[in-house]
């Protein structure tokens, strides 16, 4: 697929969590706010034009429910991330990179682990099972993902999250994870993330 060009390294805050947990719906507000770009690597993904190699690599996998190969996930990503710096909407040097959805596996982790400046590892969880359901379906309806009403599907990918996806917490250990109950209303979920923010950029450095 090529070799991968990363130029600078990105200060960044990841959004880490089950499907259904919400974290779009946060990367989208704090993407709103100066200071902040949000890559949502789920719509980077899906707007990729098919006909290309990496295109034809990810619908391959993603029509199936499986998880993309690194390799493509991550040309897909630096594609996309490179292209936005270049038109200006991402500034490296002042903004933080939220990112929903990269890494997603602990090779992940490791392929990009030099040149993302990991400040903040937010991980949403949601003990409420039925709340996950139910949040996919009412997305894949507004969104028309309708592979998300089918409840085979949404436990394939929960189990894929579990096994293949979680252990990226592992690789950033616990001094960067800050958990946040994602059962919360999504305001009380971004105070927490916001107060969490504030607390770590006033910490001092060692």
């Amino acid at each position: 697929m090529g070799s991968i060009n990363l130029i600078v390294v990105y200060k960044s805050l990841l959004l880490f969590g089950a499907p259904g947990s919400g974290k779009g719906t946060q990367g989208k507000i704090l993407g709103t706010i100066p200071g902040f770009y949000h890559c949502a690597c789920g719509d980077v993904f899906r707007a990729v034009d098919v006909r290309s190699d990496f295109g034809k690599a990810f619908l391959k996998y993603s029509s199936k429910g499986q998880l993309v190969p690194d390799d493509v996930s991550i040309g897909i990503w630096s594609a996309h991330i490179d292209g936005m710096v270049q038109a200006g909407r991402y500034k490296p040097d002042i903004d933080f990179l939220v990112l929903d959805g990269i890494p997603r596996t602990y090779n992940q982790a490791k392929i990009v682990g030099s040149k993302l400046d990991v400040r903040r590892v937010f991980h949403l969880t949601c003990s409420d099972k039925t709340k996950i359901y139910d949040r996919l379906k009412r997305r894949a309806l507004k969104e028309n993902r309708l592979d998300d009403i089918n409840e085979d599907v949404i436990e394939r990918r929960l189990k894929v999250y579990e096994e293949e996806t979680k252990p990226v917490l592992d690789f950033y250990g616990p001094a960067l994870i800050t958990h946040v109950n994602a059962d919360q209303w999504p305001y009380q979920v971004l105070r927490d993330i916001l107060n969490d923010i504030e607390h770590f950029q006033k910490a001092p450095v060692d």
